[in-house]
């Protein structure tokens, strides 16, 4: 899935977004995904295979697209507007990082002020209505 972050990347491939206590992105680093045969957990043919040999991701005749090539590196099935394909295209990775780095205005709401209304003090006199408005019982 295509879910931007703040940062103008994929959120997925976005090392700010998802960081590992060794300072890369967690799905990158040997020490936070690593696979038993030495390598990156999704770099592993062993791991992530396909019935061709490959890693499942890289194999033509599991990821197909219709020009015969793998679906998520074909120019044709990933255009961008400038006729690049989307992910290697330094025009859009440009506008995605000039659109991060924007500063965003919030405006603040208007706090309106309620009118304040005098109240005469709270008497039991008062409450119940003994006595009259001139003060005299």
């Amino acid at each position: 899935m295509c879910i931007p972050c703040p940062h103008g990347k994929v959120k997925s491939s976005c090392a700010d977004c998802n960081p590992c206590p060794h300072g890369k992105r967690k799905s990158s680093c040997m020490k936070c995904s690593p696979c038993p045969h030495g390598k990156l957990k999704y770099d592993c043919a062993a791991c992530t295979p396909c019935p061709h040999g490959k890693v499942k991701r890289f194999c033509k005749a599991c990821t197909p697209c219709p020009h015969g090539k793998v679906k998520g590196w074909c120019k044709d099935c990933n255009p961008c507007p400038h006729g690049n394909h989307k992910r290697s295209c330094t025009a859009c990775k440009s506008a995605r990082t000039e659109r991060s780095v924007s500063p965003e205005i919030k405006l603040e709401p208007e706090v309106k002020l309620e009118p304040e209304i005098k109240q005469e003090p709270f008497t039991i006199r008062g409450y119940f209505g003994i006595g009259d408005e001139d003060g005299g019982d």
